[in-house]
């Protein structure tokens, strides 16, 4: 381990871009690195002298010790992402070039389960917010399947905003969990899934949810025409089975998404801090 405030060397693994601007990064580090489901890491990126630090939450499971997941978007004014999406850059990563190099420090942030907490949970990601709900979730289904008999019964719903399908990050994963649930209902692990898109037009064969992720919340307006009619059951859904006793809420991502979704659920008796945790996102 470096000891300088105790950054890890790491280098490129995987870069899996899912659209122009938004990728999966994979980095693997020279030693072991302990976190909890939640929390996040400071990448130090080194290039041509220059030395730039940025926060991302973790979005892989803490099980894996020497292997860090982060979901990242390319923002054009940010002093780091831009690096990750340079040609230059990427192949210095992978090929461990001294003149480029990336260290991981950490972790930090408290926005983590309650291992007290035995509520429902229901997971709200605006963008690449998802990040760590997926390592909570993957964490969650780890320990559902090392002891599947005795895991303490619990119900997960992960509502996802994104502006176009193509920035639905982990769908696959996240639908292969839901189709489980609804393949044995039994299964102490209860996944439900809620993409939903701001911009449908960018996207004509888009069937499903549409909408901010914070829309979901809404009250279900009295008529509705036919295509809104999953928008209808889904609202309802959520109107009906959300309450303070039985689900805690964890939200993440555009500070909008955050403010809109503690504003629609206090009107419903949920308290912040206590029944509703936030972690905001900004450029």
């Amino acid at each position: 381990m470096n000891s300088k405030e105790g950054r890890i060397p790491a280098h490129l693994q995987l870069k899996q871009d899912l659209d122009e601007g938004l990728a999966v990064f994979r980095f693997e580090l020279e030693d072991r690195f302990l976190f909890q489901p939640g929390q996040y890491a400071t990448l130090w990126l080194t290039h041509r002298g220059k030395t730039t630090p940025r926060p991302y939450s973790i979005a892989s499971s803490p099980s894996e010790t020497r292997v860090l997941e982060f979901y990242i978007n390319l923002v054009d004014s940010g002093h780091l992402t831009s690096s990750f999406w340079n040609p230059e850059v990427l192949r210095s990563l992978q090929h461990r070039n001294n003149d480029t190099q990336l260290f991981i420090s950490g972790p930090k942030g408290r926005f983590l389960l309650d291992p007290r907490e035995s509520r429902d949970l229901v997971f709200v990601a605006s963008g690449t917010g998802l990040a760590p709900f997926m390592s909570m979730v993957r964490k969650l289904n780890e320990d559902y399947l090392e002891a599947s008999g005795t895991f303490c019964r619990r119900s997960v719903f992960i509502i996802h905003g994104a502006s176009c399908p193509q920035h639905l990050g982990y769908r696959s994963e996240l639908e292969h969990l839901a189709a489980e649930t609804l393949a044995d209902p039994s299964r102490r692990l209860a996944v439900t899934y809620l993409p939903t898109i701001s911009r449908p037009r960018m996207d004509p064969s888009w069937t499903g949810l549409i909408g901010r992720a914070e829309t979901l919340f809404d009250s279900c307006p009295a008529s509705l025409s036919q295509g809104q009619n999953l928008q209808a059951a889904v609202r309802g859904m959520l109107n009906s089975i959300l309450r303070p006793e039985t689900h805690e809420v964890y939200i993440c991502g555009y500070p909008g998404t955050i403010d809109n979704v503690v504003r629609l659920l206090s009107a419903r008796g949920f308290k912040p801090d206590r029944d509703l945790k936030r972690e905001k996102y900004f450029p």
